[in-house]
């Protein structure tokens, strides 16, 4: 069954969607990805409002993106819910990122994770460009640059090493060949 395909509303639609046992489990209204998503957080307690960690950040970063950039996720929210979402982004995750950045390749201590930077980096270039030009945001931005960076020397190292590996590996084969002729003929085949 697909997550993002829905009933259109008749018995056909629905069993079509969700089988024949959708029709026999529909309990109550159905939720949208947001309200199930924003559930799941209040369970977890995952709320921003709390001290802020790598999960919280993950969670809000996951909300926020699924309001702003996924169109497709059902009812449209308050405006003044969209207004506190921006400020709580800009208020209080940015600046906990900035803070907590560790600048390592291992991606276990990062705040943030690089499908996460690169869909909010999209979207503040295209809707929030005072924030994506403001400090804390370019000090992100210029670590995952960096990181990009090192992976692409990193990739372009082991692709050398594997072919100077197969290089010598092909060298080695041909000198144990050349062992095993009869030297009676390798004598020959030098004068």
């Amino acid at each position: 069954m697909s997550e993002t395909r829905r009933p259109l509303g008749c018995l056909c639609s629905e069993v079509n969607v969700g089988g024949e046992e959708g029709l026999r489990t529909r309990v109550g209204p159905e939720r949208t990805p947001i309200e199930r998503h924003t559930m799941a957080m209040y369970a977890r307690r995952e709320e921003a409002w709390r001290p802020l960690n790598k999960y919280r950040v993950a969670a809000f970063l996951r909300l926020f993106l699924m309001c702003f950039v996924d169109v497709e996720n059902g009812r449209q929210l308050h405006p003044v819910t969209y207004k506190m979402l921006k400020r709580t982004l800009i208020t209080r995750i940015i600046p906990f990122i900035c803070r907590r950045l560790v600048y390592t390749i291992d991606e276990t201590f990062w705040i943030i994770s690089l499908l996460h930077f690169k869909e909010l980096d999209h979207y503040l270039i295209n809707h929030l460009p005072r924030v994506h030009a403001g400090q804390r945001w370019q000090e992100i931005a210029y670590f995952f640059k960096e990181v990009e960076k090192q992976r692409k020397v990193e990739e372009e190292e082991k692709e050398s090493s594997e072919e100077e590996e197969e290089e010598e590996d092909a060298g080695a084969m041909n000198y144990e060949q050349y062992r095993q002729i009869d030297p009676y003929y390798r004598d020959r085949d030098i004068c």
